[in-house]
């Protein structure tokens, strides 16, 4: 189908076509979805896809927040963030104040909300998040070292390794109950004693509080 539309236009175009080029495919597809031809519906969806996102993204750079906020922000450039965009489809990008977009999830998905940044905002958001992965996989490997000792860690090359995992999980770190291929297993994490004598083992050292579906989440060092 798309063959039909543009085998007039030489292959080598496609890969990094200029300006005139460009709009001669972009004229030979326009003229394809308007005619009834097999596949002009869907194309014509992707084209006004593709301009809804071309028409809303006019930054360089744009800073990417959760919401609800769920872990650290990241810097999205104009070309992935029209790619998301045209992926997502017109009806679930809005344009919000200021410049931003907002990118609708699917159900059980957080949304996200991208900002316009400056170049000087996204080295420094750049250094702040390559800081946060620093610190926290140094936060992970500070608690295997105190629980490694006195409770049996997963072994995840098993599949009877069942035992306590640690994760970094968004900036942070979570230590929970791997069961791998034995669910039964978990009695031992929540009934046995294990996920009680991780917590008092790391709240001799670390800032420990309650995470998702029984899970210790560490944020961060006591001092």
């Amino acid at each position: 189908m798309i063959d039909l539309a543009v085998r007039k236009v030489v292959r080598s175009q496609f890969d990094e076509p200029n300006e005139q080029e460009a709009a001669q495919v972009y004229q030979r597809l326009t003229r394809y979805a308007a005619n009834g031809q097999p596949g002009s519906t869907e194309l014509a969806r992707a084209i006004l896809d593709v301009r809804h996102a071309v028409d809303l993204v006019r930054h360089a750079h744009y800073r990417a927040s959760a919401v609800p906020t769920d872990g650290l922000d990241t810097a999205v450039s104009a070309e992935r963030l029209r790619e998301l965009a045209t992926e997502a489809g017109r009806d679930r990008v809005l344009g919000a104040q200021g410049g931003a977009l907002v990118i609708i999830a699917d159900e059980d998905e957080a949304s996200t909300v991208y900002r316009p940044m400056s170049a000087a905002q996204v080295n420094a958001l750049r250094r702040a998040t390559r800081g946060a992965k620093e610190d926290a996989i140094r936060l992970h490997e500070s608690a295997v070292q105190v629980l490694r000792p006195h409770v049996r860690m997963a072994d995840w090359s098993r599949d009877e390794g069942y035992g306590v995992a640690v994760d970094v999980l968004r900036g942070g770190v979570s230590v929970q109950w791997w069961p791998a291929s034995q669910p039964e297993s978990r009695a031992l994490w929540e009934e046995g004693g294990i996920r009680q004598l991780c917590d008092v083992l790391l709240s001799a050292q670390f800032s420990v509080s309650e995470g998702d579906e029984g899970a210790l989440d560490l944020s961060m060092l006591c001092i």
